[in-house]
Parts: structure tokens; sequence; C-alpha cells
């Protein structure tokens, strides 16, 4: 079973967490606690050290004469991380980066499924504050476990109670289920923008970052895929458990794409291929003193995705149409049909601060039977998390080859 890492913030609901401890254990789970400062007022370490059989995470750093870095150490060890309870003040850190404590830092470093439990008076949950923090988190691809509602400990009555223990623990096996949903499928995605070239150091390209490529990559490899990566142009960090193939040009993307196509069980087009190229690229620099203008002939580059699609066994195929306008959604749906894929994942590039070079966008997911699906903007890393539950269930769905 799965490595569950507890993060117990400060809060009257902190004992609730020795019963949450509990039922992760008899389903199966190994749990390592970690809690703030805060929350030690509420319940004794020992309690927690007790059941869980293991030391409780309580400070950032080993002593001084055994030096060591608790808040990496767990991050490294755990497939899930649950915040439960997670207080107003630890929502707020989490949501803005603020690393002042174990549960924050730990959070920072920590790569896999999070997950949050809230609990908090009603007032302070339905602060403007609180709610910003709780989509903000939730935009990012945190799952939020929603307060319950009844008598609080301070005598009010209203939402903000801990979720029930067995739901968050249900909560808990939804989200380990899903993280091996892909276990053993071969992911093939292509991201970031060719550039092709001019003369040996110009080129036409585009602005495409690759971020929503790494995002889905990074999703399909949590969900336990075998992910490779044909990479066009991306100044992002590499993972080592994710295969890298380099092409720069729509044709060595071509070439690389379909050499892997073959093995693969699922295609990712996120590309930004080019549609055009230079005729022929000039040796060397080309000398602006030699002339006032430049006329450079195009032409037009392979279809990458209806040619895969074309040589498709049983693989699911997905495209992304980035277009410009009222008119996007309309070519995006001719586009899945055009190229005979299974879902076109459409967004409108000329919406400000979605789409290239931003770490936000907004999508719709166009598939089988005229279904679409469309999403209000949110972090990449939350729409790739959209993006594989479709192709999670469109695999459930779609007899094996």
């Amino acid at each position: 079973m799965a490595e569950i890492l507890l993060a117990v913030s400060g809060g009257i609901a902190a004992y609730k967490s020795l019963d949450v401890l509990r039922i992760l254990q008899r389903r199966g789970h190994r749990v390592r606690v970690a809690m703030s400062r805060n929350a030690t007022r509420f319940v004794g370490p020992a309690s927690f050290a007790a059941l869980s059989g293991r030391e409780v995470g309580l400070r950032l750093f080993g002593g001084d004469d055994q030096p060591g870095y608790d808040h990496l150490d767990l991050a490294r060890e755990a497939d899930l991380m649950l915040v439960c309870p997670a207080s107003a003040n630890t929502v707020a850190r989490l949501a803005t980066g603020f690393g002042d404590g174990l549960i924050p830092l730990t959070f920072l470093a920590f790569t896999g499924p999070v997950l949050v439990a809230p609990a908090m008076n009603t007032r302070m949950l339905e602060n403007a504050a609180t709610i910003e923090n709780i989509t903000r988190l939730a935009a990012r691809g945190i799952e939020i476990i929603p307060t319950a509602t009844g008598l609080l400990a301070d005598g009010d009555t209203g939402a903000g109670r801990l979720a029930d223990p067995v739901d968050i623990c249900d909560a808990v096996d939804r989200a380990l289920a899903s993280r091996a949903s892909l276990a053993g499928v071969r992911v093939l995605v292509t991201a970031g923008g060719t550039r092709e070239p001019i003369d040996a150091v110009r080129f036409v390209g585009n602005r495409s970052s690759g971020r929503m490529a790494w995002a889905i990559a990074d999703e399909a490899r949590r969900r336990g895929a075998e992910v490779t990566v044909v990479v066009a142009t991306v100044d992002l960090t590499r993972r080592g458990d994710v295969r890298y193939v380099d092409a720069p040009t729509a044709q060595t993307m071509h070439e690389a794409a379909r050499d892997a196509f073959e093995t693969t069980d699922v295609l990712v087009m996120a590309a930004a291929v080019a549609d055009y190229r230079p005729s022929a690229a000039t040796d060397g620099k080309i000398d602006k003193s030699q002339s006032e203008s430049l006329a450079i002939p195009l032409e037009r580059t392979a279809d990458i995705l209806s040619d895969l699609a074309s040589r498709r066994r049983g693989q699911v195929l997905i495209g992304f149409a980035a277009e410009h306008g009222e008119a996007g959604l309309a070519r995006a749906r001719e586009k899945r049909t055009r190229k005979g894929v299974d879902i076109v994942v459409y967004n409108d590039v000329s919406v400000a601060g979605i789409g290239f070079e931003s770490a936000d966008n907004a999508i719709t997911l166009i598939g089988p039977g005229d279904r679409e699906t469309a999403l209000a903007r949110m972090s990449k890393v939350a729409c790739a998390v959209h993006i594989l539950d479709a192709i999670v269930e469109l695999r459930a769905s779609t007899p094996a080859a």
C-alpha cells in the first residue's frame, strides 16, 4: 500500500487526526506524522508516535550532533501528503508559499498528490482571504476536502467542521487509485515550440513555453505511466524518471514522434509545431548589409498528428487547438473530426494571461459524441489533472485493440 504523510496543524480538530491515522492504517497504509508547533498544544506527539509506531516530525533540521533536513526527508518518503486539519493559518501559508515551518516547507518540497482538509470557524472559512487561498490551492491541483456543517468548538453552528475521518480516508484512497490509473501505460507527449532555421543563427518560431506539456508529463508520471517527451524548445527542469528526446524542428519532431508512436498507448500532441518553414536554410549567417529587405520563401510542414492518426493501432490520441478569437471553438471541433483524434484540448490564446508563456490556462475538452467540458481559468498543473482524467476515462470505455 501507500506511504502517507499526515501533516497536522493547530486547531481543536487535531484530535480527529488520530482517527484518520487509525483508519488509514487499517486500510493497509503506512503513515508518518508531521506536526506544527501549535498542533502539539492540542494533541501530544507521543499519541501519534504510539499509534503510528514511528517518530513524529516536529522540526526542520536535525540536532547539532545529527544535522539533517527533515522537511526534505519527509517529502521524499511519502506517496501522498494529507494536511489534516488545515487551519486558516496553514491554508494561507500553503497558498502563498510562505515556508516558515515544517508543514509548509515540506509541502513546497513535495511533488506528489496533496489533499487538504480545512477546519476552522465559519466566519474564518467564509472570509474573502480564506476563500481566495482555498481557490488558489484548488487551481493548482490540490484536492480540498469540503468541511462539514454542525456544532463548532466555540459553540457556533455552521460550516467549518473537519470532514468525517472516514470521508477523509475515502478521499485519500481515491487519490491513490487515480495515482495508479496509468500504471504501465506508455505515454508520449510532444512539448514546446519548434524552431525552423532561416540561417545559422535565426529561426521562425512561436511563443510556446512547453509548460502545459510538462504538466501533462508530470501528471502522467505521477499516475504510474512510462513517459516519453519529444522536446522542441523548452527551458524547464527535466526529471530523471522521464525519457526526453530533443527534436527542435518540425521535421525532427515528426521523425522522433513517429519512431516512438508504434510502442505508445497514449499520444498527447501538446507541442506548437510550425505550420511553415523556410524552403531552404542559408548556410552561415545572412549578411544584413547586403539588402534593405529580406524575402524568405516558406513551405508547409508535415501534419504530424494527422500522420500519426493514420498509423494508429488502438492508441488514444489527444490534440491541442490554440485558436484566436470567437470562431476558435468551431475550428477546434472541426480539427478533432478532420484529424481523427479522440480529444482536442481547445484554448483561446487571444485571452490575456492564459495560454502561451503563462502558468495558467482556460481549456475546453472536446471529445467523442460531441461531448464538451469547459473549464474556467486554472493553473496548467490543474488542467493536466483534468486532461489525464479524461484520458483514463476514455481508455476505460474503449475496448483494447
